[in-house]
């Protein structure tokens, strides 16, 4: 993992954590990159423009078929985005980056 403190997606992924942005060969800038572009426009059209959402978790629907299908294909990359998005709503966007980026240093050490 890497230390990362841009913009968090509606997802919850973190960016930090993710082999695209480690990558050191054309890597990821991150979600406040990754999303402009909208490379999952499922997710980020659903929760930030249709329903105006910061995060999945503000919406009624949550956890949506589609947000499940998608954190599937996380877990696999040691996130859980369900879990992610109870962290989030509990701990705030401050707190939530701090404790992974807390445990990205201590990964590396």
């Amino acid at each position: 993992m890497k230390k990362y403190n841009g913009f968090i997606p509606p997802c919850g992924i973190y960016c930090g954590g993710c082999s695209r942005y480690l990558r050191e060969k054309n890597p990821c800038l991150g979600a406040e990159e990754h999303c402009k572009h909208r490379k999952c426009k499922g997710i980020y059209v659903c929760c930030k423009e249709k329903k105006n959402h910061n995060y999945c978790y503000e919406c009624k629907s949550f956890p949506c078929s589609r947000f499940k299908k998608f954190s599937e294909s996380w877990m696999k990359l040691g996130q859980d985005l369900i879990l992610n998005q109870y962290q989030l709503k509990e701990l705030g966007e401050k707190e939530w980056l701090d404790k992974w980026n807390n445990e990205s240093i201590l990964n590396h050490h």
